[in-house]
C-alpha cells in the first residue's frame, strides 16, 4: 500500500523557526554584559510572553540545555556557549537537528529573564537570543534595534541525512526524513515567519530557501518603530502521527466493503483503536472528502479528516 506515514511534532528558527523582533537601541553604551542582556531579554519576552519557555540551564560562557518531555520521549535542546555556534535539538530517536544563527560575531551567551539565552550585539544594530520551548523545539530570535540593522536573516540549516524541507500552508516549512521502510515521517517543523515592532504591530516577513540556508527578510519602513523582534520558530522530534491517503486510497476505502478494512487494517497500531475509530467512521469521513474533492487523513488519537493542497507533502493527487 502506498499510504504515507507522517509523524509529527513541534520545533523555533525557529523551525518552534525564526523571530524576528524590532527594539529600542540601547541609550548607555557603558552598560554591563549582564545588564544589555537583561535589556534584551525583557523586550523580546515581551513579545513573546513565557509561558511556553523551557527550563535551562546557562550561565554566561556556559551552553543552556533543556529537556522537555513528549508523548514519544524527551527532546533536548542545546543553545550555544557562542552566537558562531548552532542550536542544536535532539529527538528522542537520537536524530539530531542544526541551526546557525544569523549573521553572527563572536559573542557569549548569558541566561537572562525567565530563561531566555540572550546574546547581545552578535551582528551590526542586532541582538540574537534562544528559547527552548516546552513543546520540544526552540525559537531563534532576532532583534532588530535600529534602522541600520540588516533586515536580511540568514540562518544555516543542518538537516539530518535523508532529510528534507517542505513549504507548508502557513508559510513555513515541514521537515520530512525517509524511514527507509517506504514512508516518509514528519519529523519537525519550521513556523512561519513573524514579526513585531516596538508598538506591538505586525511587520510583514516571509521565508524562503536558498540550499540548506533559511532566509527570512523583513520589510521595515519609515513608520517601522525599533526595535523589531522576529522569530524562526521550530519543532523537532516524535509526539503524534497522521496517516496521509491519496484520491484513489480516499475513493477504495470509501467504497467499503473488504477493501477499505484491508487497507485500514495496514495502518500502524494506535492510529485507530486509541481513539475508538470505527471502519464506519473512516468510511464516513472518506466518503465526505472525496465529496469535497480531498483526501482522508486519520492523526494518532484523533478522528479522521480530510485534507488537500501541500499538506501531506503534497500526497493528495
Amino acid at each position: 500500500m502506498n499510504h504515507r506515514q507522517r509523524t509529527a511534532t513541534g520545533l523555533v528558527a525557529a523551525v518552534t523557526a525564526t523571530s524576528l523582533v524590532i527594539a529600542i537601541a540601547p541609550t548607555a553604551s557603558a552598560d554591563t554584559l549582564d545588564q544589555r542582556s537583561q535589556k534584551a531579554a525583557a523586550g523580546i519576552e515581551r513579545i513573546t510572553g513565557t509561558q511556553d519557555l523551557a527550563a535551562s540551564s546557562a550561565a554566561q560562557g556556559a551552553a543552556a540545555r533543556s529537556v522537555t518531555r513528549t508523548e514519544s520521549g524527551a527532546v533536548t535542546v542545546q543553545a550555544p556557549e557562542d552566537a558562531t555556534g548552532n542550536v542544536r535539538t535532539t529527538a528522542p530517536d537520537g536524530t539530531v537537528f542544526g541551526l546557525g544563527l544569523s549573521q553572527t560575531k563572536s559573542v557569549e551567551g548569558v541566561r537572562a529573564g525567565s530563561g531566555t539565552i540572550v546574546y547581545p550585539d552578535a551582528a551590526d544594530s542586532t541582538d540574537l537570543a534562544v528559547q527552548p520551548t516546552t513543546e520540544g523545539g526552540a525559537r531563534t530570535l532576532v532583534t532588530l534595534k535600529d534602522k541600520n540593522a540588516p533586515t536580511e536573516q540568514r540562518f544555516d540549516l543542518q538537516l539530518p541525512a535523508g532529510a528534507h524541507l517542505a513549504a507548508n500552508d502557513s508559510g513555513g516549512y515541514d521537515i520530512f526524513q525517509d524511514s527507509g521502510e517506504g514512508s516518509t515521517v514528519l519529523k519537525g517543523t519550521i513556523s512561519a515567519p513573524w514579526a513585531k515592532d516596538a508598538n506591538g504591530e505586525d511587520v510583514a516577513t516571509s521565508y524562503k530557501l536558498e540550499g540548506d540556508t533559511l532566509v527570512q527578510s523583513i520589510d521595515t519602513n519609515g513608520t517601522t518603530a525599533f526595535p523589531v523582534v522576529a522569530d524562526p520558530h521550530y519543532t523537532w522530534g516524535i509526539v503524534s502521527g497522521t496517516v496521509y491517503f491519496n484520491k484513489s486510497e480516499t475513493r477504495k476505502i470509501a467504497l467499503g466493503g473488504g477493501l477499505a478494512a484491508t487497507i485500514i487494517a495496514s495502518i500502524p497500531a494506535g492510529f485507530t483503536t486509541a481513539a475508538g475509530i470505527t471502519v464506519a467512521a473512516i468510511t464516513t469521513m472518506a466518503n465526505i472528502a472525496q465529496s469535497h474533492k480531498k483526501c482522508l487523513k486519520i492523526k494518532s488519537y484523533g478522528k479522521p479528516g480530510e485534507y488537500s493542497g501541500k499538506q501531506g507533502d503534497g500526497y493528495c493527487r
